[in-house]
């Protein structure tokens, strides 16, 4: 059988061919790159279970000082959410937040609509049976706020007082359990609240001790009664949620604890000691408060 052998090639046409190869060469590798740069960017957003693949999609309040506030625009801030955002960076992950108030957070918990709830948050028994909760991040005091030319220094004093506290919150239940002959109000949020109070709607208040400091600096009003709360806040999680991401979250606040920038965020938030509550809760900071005006001088 006779074979037919190809044309020769001329140095024109050779040149033409090992460029192409090499072109094609190129393009392949781009293309293996960019897909091992995919696969290593979306091996990160994939660690967790969430509502949006590498985003925490978080529930938050409009008006919680000093945990969390939110602007004209949109944009939270405050304590909680400062703590959230540094931890979701350090796990390169993003937050997108949605502003509810502290019944629609725990409702989109229980809902699926949120992965975390970014709030003042009180970590009660109750609440456990339908949210999880990361170790408590702040543990402070509850407050009874009157207006500035208030009398009563005893919560025996609001007997018979129209008393008001936000639906659903730890303060209702210490109204509840601690103030039982006041007469309780309830308000959907502590924007409506404190407008009540000084309207003369209701002759009181119950708020969590830093949420009251923070009103007393700017409104007329004055912290009456202060006692020890019965829990801390930290953040809620869905139930069903990724455990993983729960215990990473933990993790990351221990290691800003660690690190100083916990005691950086508390200062500027707070000005009370760190109780001995929270130090129980997370003893890193022990050592971080030690001689140092943030020790605990109460319970």
């Amino acid at each position: 059988m006779n074979s037919v052998m190809p044309p020769a090639m001329n140095s024109s046409s050779r040149r033409s061919l090992l460029i192409g190869a090499a072109t094609a060469g190129l393009l392949l590798l781009s293309l293996t790159a960019c897909g091992g740069g995919s696969e290593a960017a979306g091996s990160a957003a994939a660690r967790y279970k969430l509502v949006q693949n590498g985003v925490i999609t978080a529930g938050t309040q409009a008006e919680q000082p000093p945990f969390a506030v939110t602007d004209a625009s949109g944009k939270p801030s405050g304590f909680a959410v400062d703590l959230m955002n540094e931890a979701a960076e350090r796990l390169d992950l993003k937050v997108q937040y949605k502003t509810t108030n502290l019944q629609g957070i725990l409702a989109g918990l229980s809902a699926g609509q949120y992965d975390i709830g970014v709030a003042g948050v009180g970590a009660t028994p109750e609440r456990k049976k339908q949210v999880a909760f990361t170790t408590p991040y702040y543990w402070g005091f509850t407050d009874v706020v009157t207006l500035k030319g208030g009398k009563q220094t005893t919560l025996p004093d609001f007997d018979g007082k129209r008393v008001g506290a936000v639906s659903g919150s730890v303060q209702e239940t210490f109204v509840h359990h601690e103030m039982s002959g006041a007469r309780l109000v309830q308000f959907k949020d502590q924007t409506a609240l404190i407008a009540q109070l000084l309207s003369g709607g209701v002759e009181a208040i119950v708020l969590g001790g830093a949420d009251a400091d923070e009103y007393a600096r700017k409104q007329p009003i004055r912290i009456a009664v202060e006692v020890d709360s019965l829990q801390g806040s930290a953040f809620p999680l869905r139930k069903d949620g990724d455990p993983k991401l729960l215990k990473d979250l933990d993790a990351q606040i221990d290691a800003m604890i660690d690190d100083g920038t916990y005691v950086k965020l508390y200062k500027k938030y707070f000005h009370d000691p760190i109780a001995s509550d929270l130090i129980r809760e997370r003893p890193k900071l022990a050592r971080q408060v030690m001689n140092t005006d943030l020790a605990p001088t109460r319970h």
